[in-house]
């Protein structure tokens, strides 16, 4: 398709990617000169689908991709829509740029999304990580948009699926849905609070390793989330547990999540009181005690801990480093950041932890200033000209930000590492991450935190064995959840198409 002219309008330009329901293409609309993406759906009765995919017409609001027009060539139904530059659930989940907050906000967006569905009468029967795409920074903050109505059904309206036939992404099927009953709003409830599950917990409790055992989950007893994330709200725990009821009717309503998802932004809350509370304290470090040198450099390498970190206990993660750094296992920091929170909690902390493994050396004689930085002269803490240019101006020196990149590149990789599907190539991961980070430190500070090999790898393998414990172990008897597995029926495409 790529280079045609489709719909007398839509130039194809390249392909975006391709699922159950079709082909997605990045075109251009020569009309109305803007990008958009179309989805090609072949081997289908055409007319059926236009048909389907009229739900998505009525719909119009700002948490929903929007579906500009529909049409059928050659036996083919085409469908365009607003092209979202961005990334799914099920993509940040994989790679870790997903905090607990962001969840339950993007969860906010969907109920929000759906809502507006159910008032004109949509369901959507299809609502999975996968189907939910999250729009890249512009600035003002990320939102998710709900893509992929295309097997949306209209309540009220005349089926358009066989009786008894099985529409949907078997792995998030609710039980009546499966059952081939007529899916209602319950059945959107059901999948939003599973995809939420799997957020948080890291695992899909339903999804096993062939569609036919993954049928036979649907509808029995799921382990409570509380069993994964104790430390979650308990009411949005129990919010979440109860719309994966079996029965729809003892779901909660829709409101109802939305309402806890929103109460969730304790995290959000709590960051700007301990912000709060932490300037209180620095503003008192600084005039009562008289050392405002000392409340600076306070300041400038704890707020950024404090903003990303995903459980406020982790924004103490990089005192941790200069204690190391006095014991000669500074090399071990990068493992310890890189094993929890998001991407960017990961990058922040392992620099941050960088700059205070400098800074305790200078200050407290913790370990080795490596050459980057010079004995803190006497007074530095009653100064801020002092404290500056004796302990921050030096950790921008091209040496020192070195060092912060390859702690916080480190940190990232090994995130990656952490998020293997079997504990063998995890091992093998760290045992490459081991290698490049060894390498690595031989370019920083002369060489100052290298020939320690086997010491990064030992950390490396602790990280391992922490993580693969911490994740839910398979119920007894049953082969071990695997994620996204599912079997080859209707499902969504990426690319930000409905």
């Amino acid at each position: 398709m790529v280079g045609e002219l489709v719909m007398g309008r839509f130039r194809v330009i390249d392909r975006v990617g391709s699922g159950g329901m079709g082909t997605v293409y990045r075109a251009f609309d020569e009309r109305l000169q803007r990008q958009v993406a179309v989805k090609e759906i072949a081997g289908v009765d055409a007319r059926r689908v236009l048909r389907e995919a009229q739900a998505a017409a009525r719909l119009n609001h700002p948490g929903i991709v929007t579906l500009y027009e529909l049409g059928s060539e050659g036996g083919r139904a085409l469908l365009v829509s607003e092209l979202v530059e961005g990334a799914t659930l099920a993509e940040l989940a994989r790679c870790g740029d997903l905090s607990d907050r962001e969840a339950a906000e993007f969860g906010a967006d969907v109920c929000e999304a759906l809502a507006h569905a159910h008032e004109r009468g949509v369901v959507h029967r299809d609502v999975k990580p996968h189907n939910v795409i999250v729009r890249a920074d512009d600035g003002v903050g990320r939102r998710a948009k709900l893509m992929d109505f295309g097997i949306a059904s209209l309540a009220g309206a005349p089926a358009l699926t066989a009786t008894g036939e099985v529409v949907g992404t078997l792995a998030y099927m609710a039980p009546e849905q499966a059952e081939g009953q007529l899916a209602g709003e319950p059945a959107d409830v059901y999948a939003l609070a599973l995809t939420l599950y799997e957020l948080w917990a890291g695992t899909n409790p339903v999804a096993r390793a062939t569609p036919a055992h993954t049928a036979r989950e649907i509808g029995g007893p799921l382990p409570p989330l509380r069993a994964y994330r104790p430390e979650l709200p308990q009411s949005l725990i129990a919010c979440v547990d109860a719309c994966l009821h079996p029965e729809p009717e003892s779901r909660p309503p829709l409101a109802e999540l939305h309402r806890r998802l929103q109460a969730a932004g304790w995290l959000r809350a709590t960051q700007l009181v301990a912000l709060t509370a932490w300037g209180v304290a620095v503003t008192l470090v600084a005039a009562p005690i008289g050392r405002p040198g000392l409340a600076l450099v306070l300041g400038v390498l704890t707020a950024p801990a404090i903003l990303v970190a995903s459980r406020l206990a982790s924004a103490s993660l990089p005192l941790l480093a200069p204690l190391l750094g006095a014991l000669s296992l500074a090399p071990v920091y990068p493992a310890v950041a890189g094993s929890r929170g998001t991407a960017l909690e990961r990058g922040v902390l392992a620099a941050l932890g960088w700059c205070w493994l400098l800074v305790g050396a200078a200050t407290l004689g913790l370990g080795s200033r490596m050459g980057l930085l010079d004995k803190a002269p006497h007074g530095w803490s009653r100064s801020t000209s002092g404290a500056a240019s004796a302990l921050l101006s030096p950790l921008l020196t091209p040496e020192a930000l070195l060092g912060a990149m390859v702690f916080a590149l480190a940190a990232l990789a090994l995130g990656v590492v952490l998020r293997a599907g079997h504990v063998a190539l995890a091992l093998l991961g760290v045992l490459l991450w081991a290698a490049g980070l060894e390498g690595a430190l031989r370019l920083v500070a002369d060489g100052g935190l290298s020939a320690r090999p086997l010491l990064i790898v030992a950390a490396a393998l602790v990280a391992v064995i922490v993580e693969f414990r911490r994740r839910p172990p398979a119920p007894a008897g049953r082969p071990a959840p695997i994620p996204q597995a599912r079997p080859a029926i209707q499902g969504g495409a990426p690319g930000g198409m409905p």
